[in-house]
């Protein structure tokens, strides 16, 4: 009858829009498909270019500078996102107390060039968004960026002698210098163990650089993760006898804070907000906000990003009216454009596993740092 015709041809319909849209999947898949064996000869490539590096100077060719001072070297082995900043933060609150601490960072994406010491009037756009994170949170330690590290190193070591430990951001792949203490962290969600060398992958260097480090934090991991499921993937990991390995995960703030103020984050629950992220990976946050049930918008740009005018300009059209919440990294350059007391930034920190781990892991660093 007619309404079985008309459930037919609705059913053709919906069958022939299912195809078309399997097919347009099918025609990227393909495509993809066939740019990635481009790749592969560039991997390679890239890979053995850097292997060869390694290998200069691991038999004494290429020289790696060590210093007398203790020094913490933080790095990973692909690109961003996995926790090193936080871990600064977090190596900084645990020594501050006790040592005169300098941090050496590249200060990426800086308007600036050549060796910056921060100073109560620089900005996140003169020394990067990490390095003055540091700075904001801790101006009672020596905050320093330069490119070339071994260049930066002889600069602290002349123009700030009372330096008793160095801790250097983003490290692992500048070899001229060599820490004391090496730290490599990598995500629980996105292991070096499963990736591959660019442009394929996200890793800088090989999965068999990993020797290098003394210590491997495994970051942003659930927070109910089984013994079982840790012993799992230590394993994976196929350890050197000296290599130690702990777990962490991410820990939010329940206070936002602006200039002048702090809110409880549950006064977001009242009003509808704007996020604003400039970082490898916000999903963490996003779920953290979700899992609140808060209701928002998220601006989404890319990592170390400089705001611009037109994003400026998006930002305050579809914030008006609204709080804006963002990270803490981002905070230091959104606060110079957008001039508004609705400009709130969330805290993140490092939260280890059990509290054993953390005492393990802190009485690790500290011994290394008293006998050095």
């Amino acid at each position: 009858d007619h309404r079985d015709l008309h459930l037919s041809l609705r059913r053709q319909r919906q069958m022939c829009i299912r195809d078309r849209i399997h097919c347009k999947y099918n025609i990227i898949f393909q495509v993809m498909k066939k740019f990635k064996i481009f790749l592969y000869p560039i991997s390679l490539i890239y890979g053995l270019f850097v292997s060869m590096r390694n290998i200069l100077f691991d038999i004494g060719i290429l020289d790696s500078k060590i210093y007398k001072i203790p020094t913490i070297g933080i790095g990973n082995l692909s690109i961003g996102g996995t926790g090193k900043s936080i871990l600064v933060d977090y190596l900084i609150n645990l020594f501050k107390s006790n040592y005169s601490i300098t941090t050496l960072s590249r200060g990426y994406n800086r308007d600036t060039k050549g060796f910056v010491h921060a100073n109560s009037k620089s900005t996140a756009y003169e020394i990067g968004d990490e390095p003055f994170q540091f700075y904001s949170k801790h101006p009672e330690i020596n905050v320093v960026v330069c490119e070339d590290r071994r260049k930066g190193m002889n600069i602290i070591l002349n123009k700030l002698p009372q330096t008793e430990l160095c801790i250097w951001d983003d490290i692992y792949q500048h070899r001229f210098v060599k820490p004391g203490l090496m730290i490599l962290t990598t995500t629980y969600g996105k292991p070096y163990t499963n990736d591959k060398m660019l442009p394929l992958g996200k890793l800088r260097e090989s999965i068999s650089s990993s020797k290098r480090a003394d210590i491997i934090l495994i970051t942003k991991c659930p927070e109910d993760i089984s013994n079982t499921e840790r012993e799992r993937f230590t394993n994976s990991l196929n350890l050197l006898e000296h290599q130690k390995v702990y777990y962490s995960s991410l820990t939010y703030s329940e206070k936002i804070k602006s200039k002048s103020t702090s809110l409880n984050v549950n006064n977001l629950e009242k009003r509808e907000f704007v996020l604003v992220t400039g970082i490898a990976d916000s999903s963490y946050l996003v779920k953290f906000l979700k899992d609140r049930n808060l209701v928002f918008t998220h601006l989404k740009y890319k990592d170390h990003y400089n705001y611009s005018k037109s994003s400026v300009n998006k930002i305050k059209r579809i914030s008006e009216g609204k709080y804006i919440l963002t990270t803490e990294k981002d905070f230091g350059k959104l606060k110079l454009k957008v001039k508004s007391r609705n400009l709130f930034y969330i805290e993140v920190g490092l939260n280890f596993i059990n509290d054993n781990n953390e005492l393990r892991f802190d009485n690790l660093i500290e011994k290394y740092v008293k006998e050095n």
